[in-house]
């Protein structure tokens, strides 16, 4: 992707509130979006419950549709931030005090002892197409599974494709143009606390694949991620094509406190769009 590329999202000015005091980007589970058919189960494996995503679109021109659905009746905003708004964090290769080998430098959102948390582990799928790409919309969202995944001669799972398949949906949501970020996150046991620097030895290490053989919730709704800094210098809200005064004040008060730098901009919808209330 260019790095002069942007992406959108359409959410309401509460979570845009949230997204700027916290500096975070949400990541929720995939059991929990809007189209259903998106969580899959197969060989007894609620894909779902492991798969972790941001939804966004490329798409510049604005979505009437995605107005009405996500921007509280279109007097929300729509966000506009570099293709790549994360951090940029360099994990260098060696043995980190968690135990996990890093066999080069690697650069990702988070460092490696940010990917462990109380109960699970964010596996570090961040390069190219494994942590990002535009969504596929399909007729059979389970026949895509069904291809993907197999069980081996003893007993295994064979998951060829992982990275894509969290972007697998029904062609019905087509209009949307999505592209998304997203996460594989396991569950495991022996992560709880991780004081001992050795969570990535021995049982643990094992313990990650076979939670996720099991079924095991890894006992999250969502995580947030980080993020970086200039990517709120580049910001750019938009506001609903309904908007109010005081919405705009709102998203005005928001921009001053926590990204000064950020632009304010009216729908190209302003004046076209007749509200419901008369």
């Amino acid at each position: 992707m260019p790095e002069e590329s942007r992406i959108f999202h359409y959410t309401s000015i509460e979570a845009l509130a949230l997204i700027l005091s916290s500096r975070n980007i949400r990541f929720s589970r995939l059991d929990g979006v809007d189209d259903v058919k998106e969580s899959q189960r197969l060989n007894g494996i609620d894909f779902g419950k492991f798969f972790f995503v941001s939804c966004w679109t490329q798409k510049q021109e604005e979505s009437i549709p995605q107005w009405h659905m996500y921007s509280g009746d279109m007097k929300g905003v729509r966000i506009e931030l570099p293709a790549y708004p994360f951090r940029k964090v360099v994990t260098a290769a060696g043995e980190h005090q968690s135990g996990m080998l890093v066999t080069q430098d690697i650069t990702a959102p988070l460092s490696v002892d940010e990917m462990i948390g109380n109960g699970y582990f964010i596996t570090p799928l961040f390069f190219n197409d494994f942590f990002a790409g535009p969504v596929n919309y399909v007729p059979n969202t389970e026949a895509k599974y069904a291809e993907a995944i197999s069980q081996t001669d003893d007993g295994g799972m064979t998951i060829n494709g992982l990275p894509k398949l969290p972007r697998l949906k029904s062609q019905d949501w087509a209009f949307q143009e999505e592209y998304r970020f997203h996460l594989f996150i396991l569950p495991t046991s022996h992560m709880e606390g991780g004081t001992d620097g050795s969570i990535f030895k021995g049982e643990a290490a094992g313990d990650i694949g076979t939670g996720f053989r099991k079924n095991i919730d890894p006992g999250i709704n969502y995580i947030d991620i980080p993020m970086a800094e200039e990517a709120l210098d580049n910001l750019v809200v938009r506001l609903g094509p309904l908007s109010t005064p005081g919405g705009r004040l709102c998203v005005e008060a928001l921009l001053d406190r926590y990204a000064p730098n950020a632009k304010i901009e009216d729908s190209h919808l302003t004046g076209t769009v007749r509200s419901r209330n008369g």
